[in-house]
């Protein structure tokens, strides 16, 4: 006797929706950061040496926080990808299933 699997659907609906919010989110962060790094030219002072290093610095760290914002939201993009494919196929093997015995069924003498 094949042992009952019983997912939930929605439940698993509910985590790819989520997945897809969070995506969004970190997509909305990771432009805000890049308007955060489009600063006047003047805003680190006029040090000689120092103001550009300063500025330097502040860019780096603007970019790595881009970078990190955009491989977040790609995460949680193929995580809501996957959670979405994995409940077509669940949802597909049920209809083929449910076609199967349907197909048996009618073979049966009544």
């Amino acid at each position: 006797m094949p042992p009952d699997i019983d997912v939930d659907v929605q439940a698993i609906r509910r985590l790819e929706t989520a997945a897809q919010r969070v995506a969004g989110s970190l997509a909305a962060l990771e432009g805000q950061l890049a308007s955060a790094g489009d600063v006047p030219s003047d805003a680190f002072g006029h040090l000689p040496f120092a103001s550009d290093m300063l500025r330097a610095k502040y860019a780096g760290q603007v970019a790595g926080g881009q970078e990190l914002f955009g491989a977040a939201n790609a995460a949680f993009g193929r995580v809501a990808k996957a959670l979405g494919d994995t409940i077509e196929t669940y949802e597909h093997n049920e209809r083929e299933l449910d076609a199967g015995f349907k197909a048996i069924q009618s073979g049966l003498p009544g």
